[in-house]
């Protein structure tokens, strides 16, 4: 059964347990898509209000997006889980001779990249929460600006827990050049993280004391 077909108390719950699965890079796909589904409800609750009707289109729009965001992240949460099982999978294979060294050894490295891609794309999906806090939060509904403040924190979470995961695999790597590249893309894309947080934070803040 996928990770997200559970109920919350069952993820929650499993997560809880001694099997390594889900685990912090699931975790941080579902906080992601929290984050996602924040800003479609406050897109929706502002589109669906007469006193917006001036920003309904953008706000429709905005909620599109979220969405689509909302429905990549929920399959992160699964495919995350799948790709640390390959690795684990990888570590059990035999190596009793040189050949079999050899192999595991390859399907290890093969393996560790495979599960360098879902964090990035969690982190990727997460500046995009961003992107849409920050278009929404000058047209929203005044009433739902915390849930606002709230996505851009859970997307901030969630490329903060997804980078540890990309940075152990990517230690791993004896391809020092990919590593490289994936800790610069990491980088980048967690300050943009960061600075769009700190500004949807300092808006909301702005208006609640108000």
């Amino acid at each position: 059964m996928p990770l997200t077909a559970l109920s919350l108390e069952a993820f929650a719950n499993k997560l809880a347990s001694a099997d390594p699965t889900p685990g912090g890079g699931s975790v941080s796909a579902a906080i992601g898509a929290f984050g996602a589904g924040l800003i479609r409800m406050v897109a929706l609750l502002t589109s669906g209000s007469p006193k917006f009707a001036s920003v309904a289109a953008d706000c429709n729009t905005i909620a599109e997006r979220a969405q689509s965001l909302l429905a990549m992240l929920l399959r992160l949460v699964d495919e995350d889980a799948a790709s640390f099982d390959q690795v684990s999978a990888a570590y059990r294979l035999p190596k009793a001779s040189e050949s079999e060294k050899h192999s595991r050894t390859l399907n290890i490295q093969r393996a560790l990249e495979g599960a360098i891609r879902p964090p990035l794309r969690v982190i990727e999906c997460a500046r995009q929460v961003c992107d849409l806090a920050v278009a929404l939060i000058d047209i929203a509904n005044p009433n739902a600006l915390s849930d606002i403040g709230c996505a851009v924190l859970c997307a901030q979470t969630a490329s903060q827990g997804a980078a540890l995961n990309v940075e152990i695999n990517a230690g791993m790597l004896k391809d020092r050049d990919a590593a490289q590249r994936h800790t610069k893309e990491l980088n980048a894309s967690l300050s943009q993280v960061s600075l769009l947080t700190e500004v949807v934070l300092g808006k909301v803040r702005t208006r609640v004391e108000q």
